[in-house]
């Protein structure tokens, strides 16, 4: 974050970076086999976008959209193509999400460790309340509701506690209820796949 409270300095960083590896990986792009590419993007492209996004959600949308076109490179590296071309059905090839779907997903995984770790710090913990099972509930079951705590600020808003929180709050249960890590995020993943390919 600069001195001016934006998220422009860090965009702009993640922007020279992805560049740079961009253009290192572009020699050779004509030479890798297909297998090899997507690996390449996903180690050496992929981390540089994704590297502690769950701190930025504040971010404009206009630095949102640059964060997508960011992404773009690594689909046009991957497919050998040009700057204009349409890239969506491609991305779904890779079963990759946009970026925006792809940072809710990097958020809630974080909180699912949050909320089932019981080694997760306890200041982390601390923010999200487990609503407690309605009284006229005739069996008992799991509650996996979180309390959305009150907000009257933007700023508020699009804070860790109060985004993760609604965010998890639209999951359908069975994920909620995910037995593992592992299985949390591939039914998430699925579950976003099917948002943004319906």
């Amino acid at each position: 974050m600069d001195c001016n409270m934006t998220w422009v300095a860090h965009i702009n960083e993640v922007s020279k970076r992805m560049h740079h590896t961009f253009h290192s990986l572009e020699r050779l792009q004509y030479f890798l086999p297909f297998n090899t590419k997507i690996m390449l993007a996903q180690s050496l492209l992929l981390p540089i976008l994704d590297y502690a996004d769950v701190c930025y959600l504040d971010v404009t949308e206009e630095q949102l959209n640059k964060l997508e076109r960011l992404q773009n490179l690594a689909i046009r590296f991957i497919f050998g193509l040009r700057k204009y071309d349409h890239i969506s059905n491609f991305r779904a090839q890779l079963k990759w999400l946009p970026i925006r779907l792809r940072r809710d997903m990097h958020i809630l995984s974080f909180l699912f460790k949050i909320l089932n770790d019981p080694n997760s710090p306890s200041y982390l913990r601390s923010r999200f309340q487990i609503l407690p099972t309605p009284s006229r509930t005739r069996r008992p079951c799991v509650t996996t509701m979180l309390d959305i705590p009150k907000s009257n600020t933007k700023f508020r808003l699009q804070s860790f506690s109060v985004y993760g929180a609604s965010l998890w709050s639209k999951l359908p249960r069975d994920i909620q209820l995910s037995p593992s890590f592992d299985t949390f995020k591939k039914k998430l993943k699925q579950h976003f796949l099917t948002q943004s390919n319906p």
